[in-house]
């Protein structure tokens, strides 16, 4: 199993409208990226410090091996997908994630 995580940084929305930005305009979007076999969304809370919150939250797309990980970031889903974030003022920091290692179950 392979996994894209990416952070979602914040845009000039309000942090429940990007949010719902998120879940209800661009995930449609997103789930149509080819060999996707799961994808999740975490969502960020305002911190302590600011009442405010640094980023929009993550999420994980999740691919069944290496090559269709490769088939999906090359394809035309995958490039409207970018094309969405960026029109809505956000900006995401990716990383393919080849392992993942529980600390506590």
């Amino acid at each position: 199993m392979i996994k894209m995580a990416i952070t979602l940084l914040r845009n000039d929305m309000s942090l429940a409208e990007q949010q719902r930005w998120w879940i209800e305009d661009h995930s449609p979007i997103a789930r149509q990226v080819p060999g996707l076999i799961g994808y999740v969304i975490n969502l960020a809370e305002a911190d302590e410090e600011t009442g405010d919150a640094q980023i929009c939250g993550t999420d994980d797309m999740v691919f069944a091996n290496w090559e269709d990980a490769k088939r999906a970031f090359a394809s035309p889903e995958w490039d409207a997908a970018r094309a969405h974030t960026a029109e809505s003022g956000a900006s995401a920091m990716r990383a393919w994630i080849r392992e993942t290692i529980h600390i506590i179950e």
